[in-house]
């Protein structure tokens, strides 16, 4: 059964990854919706090995929807957006159970409208190269391959859990 959840995050230009203090990892022109709930990576790691075996790790920004992925755009529009959006406070709503394409796995967002609205009022095209959705991480490199056969269950709408379906 698909159940819809609820959460509040902040609008983050120019993220810096948790797990990265030197800032190498660090690229330009991305904006994220931050979320302070580690709980929503917690419970989501917690599921995923009870169920599938598979150990997550935790995403490089910690729980997050990537609105904006490494785009560029004239900086005069950046800076506009940024002056505008940067640190709001803004509703992210989401589906479980969890999706994957075998290397990451995520949650579907079930106001992406909402949040697309945001980047394009920043200037960007409304819909970027991918879903909206909030990260909760990639398997360990151990336990890619279980991660890669879960994928192959579940496109073939295979996976045997009441509540588990490939429909959203």
């Amino acid at each position: 059964m698909v159940q819809e959840f609820r959460t509040i995050g902040n609008i983050k230009f120019d993220p810096k990854a948790i797990r990265d203090p030197s800032g190498k990892m660090f690229k330009k022109w991305w904006v994220i919706v931050e979320l302070d709930k580690n709980e929503i990576i917690d419970y989501y790691n917690w599921f995923m090995k009870r169920e599938f075996g598979i150990k997550l790790q935790r995403p490089a920004f910690g729980p997050h929807v990537s609105l904006i992925r490494g785009e560029e755009i004239n900086k005069e529009k950046w800076d506009i957006g940024k002056e505008k959006w940067d640190g709001t406070q803004v509703n992210i709503k989401y589906w479980s159970p969890p999706r994957t394409s075998s290397k990451h796995w995520w949650l579907r967002l079930s106001n992406e409208e909402e949040i697309l609205d945001i980047r394009e009022d920043i200037g960007y095209v409304r819909q970027g190269a991918w879903i909206l959705h909030l990260t909760i991480g990639m398997p360990i490199p151990n336990d890619l391959e279980q991660s890669k056969y879960i994928w192959k269950l579940y496109k073939k709408n295979l996976l045997n859990y009441p509540y588990y379906t490939n429909t959203i």
